[in-house]
């Protein structure tokens, strides 16, 4: 267990592994959702030594480019899903009984500055909330202020998106769920130093 620090003073109480753990475990319960900026091996086989073996990188727009079939929409699919899909698309015109197998070599990722004891850019594995990300930096440094942790989302048309999430109040219980936001590909969290 880490400590976090609010204002200086040590509280193992409330540590963000705690709140990561009981989220992570409704999390590690959904399947992984393809995401932007993946990274998938795709390798689709049919007939008796034939096949397609292709690396493609999910589009900012939730998109990749397959041989045959185009411009297939992949972001919130499954790898489950994902496979379904290319092989209704391969089968309808083109391929007879293809089997397909996705394999994500790339996660999206999120990047954490500021005061945490290990900034940097962390992969999405499925659904990541702040204080996972928080706990997955481990921890809070000494001068972190907790009610102040910035989200800075880029939407699709490339403005931001700043988003001010009360850390402390989450696992002190004093805010719900819901205010403990889901992170996106490509988000940035800062941490800012307390001015105490």
């Amino acid at each position: 267990m880490v400590a976090v620090f609010f204002g200086g003073a040590a509280t193992t109480a409330f540590a963000v592994e705690e709140v990561a753990a009981e989220s992570l475990t409704s999390s590690q319960s959904s399947e992984y959702q393809i995401g932007p900026e993946n990274a998938l091996q795709i390798d689709v086989y049919y007939g008796k030594n034939e096949n397609i073996s292709q690396k493609v990188r999910v589009s900012s727009a939730g998109a990749i480019n397959y041989p045959l079939v185009g411009e297939v929409q992949v972001v919130g699919l499954t790898v489950a899903q994902l496979q379904e899909k290319l092989r209704e698309l391969l089968e309808k015109d083109y391929l007879v009984n293809p089997q397909v197998t996705v394999f994500i070599e790339e996660y999206s990722t999120v990047s954490i500055m500021g005061e945490v004891k290990k900034p940097g850019v962390y992969p999405i594995k499925g659904r990541l909330t702040v204080v996972e990300l928080i706990s997955l930096a481990e921890g809070f440094s000494k001068i972190a202020s907790p009610n102040k942790v910035k989200v800075i989302h880029t939407l699709p048309d490339g403005t931001r998106e700043e988003v001010v999430v009360k850390v402390r109040d989450i696992m002190n219980k004093h805010a719900g769920d819901k205010d403990n936001v889901t992170l996106r590909s490509g988000d940035v969290v800062i941490v800012p130093e307390s001015l105490l």
